[in-house]
């Protein structure tokens, strides 16, 4: 915890004033430093939970040789943008991880209903199945259920692109096109998305049905908890992306996607008309209106 006042606000009172604030947790059980290679120090597992756009200004401070051995667990719905790539990838080639010690976990998992302990699903995904068969056990327990699954790539790959999706789906209903306008749209989204993903996984067959991928993109849609939808609606409203970014109080996973999925996977372009059409908005000053008539006048 790098802010001092917010370290000690958690050791006195169990709560984070800025976050979740309502969630009380059980500081007996846990060692609050501001000092990164001290937790390293301390830890086997690392869990990676923050915004895909500071990972390498946080972990980069410290050498790769501090990550020897250590297992990596990311919860991060986004890419590096100082490799345009997954975060899998940055770890393996920027910190010389083995691919066998990383491992990527995903939802559907609003926090907000994980601090309620209500019940969740999780995947839990790793090329090194004992691996992830080992973090599903240290994250089990009375409401959270897991599925350990190899097919990282696919995880990651769908756990990034959701976002982008979530961003169109709010910008449907800020445009103004109700709820059967927004179904359609959602599953044009899951189709592009299992298209992009089977070409990267070299024919490699998986169900693309499970919770982690067709869940999570329609929970992430729809759901109030949403930023990247509450992006996409304030965007559909007109409301210029600076003023949202201040009402949101961050900057929204999907607005950084956008723009790596964009560069990452450019080949595959002619597969992404509805993440294309968010790019576009997002980096080009397109409308959300002439954006969405595309898409509707494409799909007749």
């Amino acid at each position: 915890m790098r802010r001092d006042e917010v370290r000690q606000a958690l050791l006195l009172t169990g709560h984070n004033p800025n976050h979740l604030s309502d969630t009380r947790l059980d500081t007996s059980r846990l060692v609050i430093t501001g000092n990164l290679a001290e937790m390293v120090s301390l830890c086997s597992h690392l869990v990676l939970a923050i915004p895909s756009a500071f990972i390498a200004s946080v972990i980069g401070q410290l050498p790769p040789e501090a990550y020897d051995g250590k297992k990596f667990v990311s919860a991060i719905k986004g890419a590096v943008p100082e490799v345009a790539n997954s975060v899998s990838y940055y770890l393996e080639h920027q910190l010389h991880v083995p691919a066998e010690n990383i491992c990527v976990i995903s939802g559907p998992t609003h926090a907000e209903e994980v601090c309620r302990q209500l019940p969740t699903f999780l995947a839990v995904a790793s090329s090194n199945i004992q691996l992830a068969r080992e973090v599903e056990h240290l994250l089990e327990c009375s409401y959270l259920h897991t599925l350990a699954t190899e097919n990282i790539v696919g995880v990651e790959v769908a756990g990034l692109m959701k976002n982008i999706y979530a961003i169109g789906a709010g910008i449907c209903q800020g445009v103004g096109y109700g709820d059967n306008l927004t179904a359609v749209y959602v599953t044009m989204a899951y189709r592009e998305m299992v298209s992009v993903v089977r070409n990267l996984q070299s024919g490699a067959e998986y169900d693309m049905a499970l919770y982690c991928y067709l869940g999570d993109l329609m929970v992430t849609c729809w759901s109030q908890h949403s930023r990247n939808r509450r992006l996409g609606y304030l965007l559909g409203k007109g409301i210029d992306k600076e003023e949202i970014f201040k009402q949101i109080g961050t900057t929204p996973e999907g607005y950084y996607s956008a723009r790596i999925v964009h560069q990452f996977l450019s080949k595959f372009h002619h597969l992404l008309p509805l993440s294309e059409a968010v790019y576009r908005v997002l980096y080009e000053g397109s409308t959300a209106q002439s954006e969405m008539e595309r898409i509707i006048s494409s799909s007749l």
